[in-house]
């Protein structure tokens, strides 16, 4: 009866933690997060600052400061959102080039995802918690 009894007890511990085991690895791949959504976003957006001119941008006219820096000859309708923002940085305007990617940006991303802009240096950065980081990038001559 002891011998039946043990056994018992130890097919009975072996079937507890195999379950134990099936449920933690079950539970990590329902748990993980695709990037899918954050790759479409992150290269949209990169699109967005390579592809549009500031003549597309309605914000240039109409924010002060920066219609200020349009009579000033520093912001060229020709540029693109990229080429602007690294001649504003270039000229010591960091902050106007701070100001463009925020205005581009403050629209399109919900509060939850984070967003860093870097071209020769850090432009715009808005923190948020990092469990998943997708980085794009992209040779971009002019």
């Amino acid at each position: 009866m002891k011998k039946g009894f043990f056994f018992s007890m130890d097919a009975f511990f072996a079937i507890m933690i195999f379950t134990m085991v099936l449920v933690s690895v079950y539970g990590y791949f329902v748990s993980t997060n695709e990037l899918r959504q954050q790759y479409y976003f992150s290269e949209d957006l990169l699109d967005l600052f390579t592809k549009i001119k500031m003549s597309e941008m309605n914000e240039v006219d109409t924010h002060p400061d920066l219609s200020r820096l349009k009579q000033w000859d520093l912001i060229n309708d020709d540029l693109t959102v990229t080429d602007q923002v690294i001649y504003l940085k270039n000229k010591g305007y960091s902050n106007y080039s701070e100001w463009i990617v925020n205005n581009l940006t403050s629209g399109l991303l919900s509060e939850r995802y984070g967003l860093s802009f870097d071209i020769q240096g850090l432009i715009y950065e808005r923190e948020n918690e990092v469990n998943a980081l997708v980085s794009r990038q992209r040779f971009v001559s002019g």
